[in-house]
C-alpha cells in the first residue's frame, strides 16, 4: 500500500502534546535508548508501521488505550503479574511540532489499517517516511473513539519520557489503579 492509494491528509501536531505507552522497565542488550525511551531493535517488523531499518515508538492517547494497546489486546486470553512486573506506563511529551499522515477517518474504508496484515501497512510507512514524515496518527484497533501514533526517528527526536510508573509496585502485588481497571474493563484475567 503507498502513500498515494490512501492520500491521508498531513497534520501539524503541536509541542508539549502528552502520549503514553507500556514499555519494559529494564532494557534488554537489544533495546533502542531514545530519550529515556526504550524501544525495540530495528527491523523486527511487528508493528503495524514498523520500518526495516530505524526504530519506530508506538504510543496512546491516554494510560488505558496504550494498557489496551500493549498489555489487555482483544486477543489476549490471560495476563501475568510476572509479566506485568517486568513493565511500566510511560508518559511522552513532545517537545517540538509532529508532522503526521493522518489515517483516522480511514480505518472503516481501509479495514488493512486494522488487520494483521502488517506488509501493506509497513509498506505505507516506509512510503511516509521518505515523504519526511515524523509518522502517523492512526485509530487504535483496541479502543474505540481513541487514537496511536507511530513515531519514526525524526519524531522520537522530540519525544521526551516525563515518567514511567511500574505497572505492579515493586516488592508487592499491588497494580497501578489504571492497571486494574483496563483488566476489569477487557475481562481479562490476571494470573
Amino acid at each position: 500500500m503507498k502513500f498515494k492509494d490512501l492520500n491521508p491528509p498531513i497534520i501539524e501536531l503541536a509541542e508539549h502534546q502528552r502520549f503514553y505507552r507500556v514499555q519494559l522497565r529494564r532494557a534488554r542488550n537489544t533495546s533502542v535508548r531514545i530519550n529515556g525511551l526504550l524501544l525495540p531493535p530495528a527491523g523486527l517488523l511487528e508493528g503495524r508501521f514498523c520500518l526495516p531499518d530505524e526504530a519506530t515508538g508506538y504510543f496512546a492517547d491516554s494510560q488505558e488505550t496504550a494498557l489496551y494497546e500493549a498489555v489487555f489486546r482483544r486477543d489476549t486470553v490471560s495476563r501475568s503479574l510476572d509479566d506485568l512486573r517486568r513493565k511500566a506506563l510511560v508518559e511522552v511529551t513532545t517537545l517540538g511540532p509532529l508532522r503526521l499522515a493522518d489515517v483516522r477517518g480511514l480505518a472503516e474504508p481501509y479495514p488493512v489499517l486494522q488487520a494483521q496484515r502488517i506488509a501493506a501497512t509497513q509498506a505505507f510507512a516506509k512510503d511516509c517516511r521518505q515523504r519526511h514524515l515524523n509518522g502517523i496518527i492512526y485509530a487504535s484497533a483496541q479502543h474505540p473513539h481513541h487514537s496511536c501514533v507511530c513515531l519514526f526517528a525524526s519524531g522520537l527526536a522530540f519525544a521526551k519520557r516525563q515518567s514511567a510508573l511500574s505497572l505492579v509496585k515493586p516488592g508487592t502485588n499491588q497494580l497501578l489503579r489504571v492497571v486494574v481497571d483496563a483488566a476489569l474493563r477487557s475481562g481479562v484475567p490476571l494470573l
